[in-house]
């Protein structure tokens, strides 16, 4: 699945024990929706691996923050772990707004896989 031009390109994929989603591009205001519906229903209930690769992404802001948020209690009502390989600039906002202490984070998907 991919999104449309306007907003950052979205794709599903899975890999040992994990469904995951590859984001890149941009995620604010305008195109946070998407990658909200995308994360939210890819997370499901009784448990399970979820996987947000944002190595691609290269502006978040605000909105794009919530999404994660959202995503990450989701994922915990429902019993599923939720890993986001971080993008040095989501990264840093991460670690600006403290979300890197709520949110489990990797540089890499090879880490990911891993831990997992």
């Amino acid at each position: 699945m991919t999104s449309d031009l306007a907003g950052p390109r979205i794709e599903q994929f899975s890999g040992p024990g994990y469904r995951g989603c590859r984001l890149a591009g941009e995620i604010d205001f305008t195109s946070a929706g998407p990658v909200q519906s995308t994360l939210l229903g890819m997370i499901l209930p009784g448990g399970g691996n979820v996987v947000a690769d944002l190595s691609g992404i290269t502006f978040l802001d605000s909105s794009g923050l919530g999404v994660l948020v959202q995503a990450h209690r989701t994922a915990r009502e429902r019993e599923n772990r939720l890993v986001v390989i971080a993008s040095p600039p989501v990264r840093k906002l991460l670690r600006l707004t403290g979300l890197d202490t709520v949110l489990e984070t990797y540089d890499q998907l090879t880490e990911a896989e891993a831990a997992l």
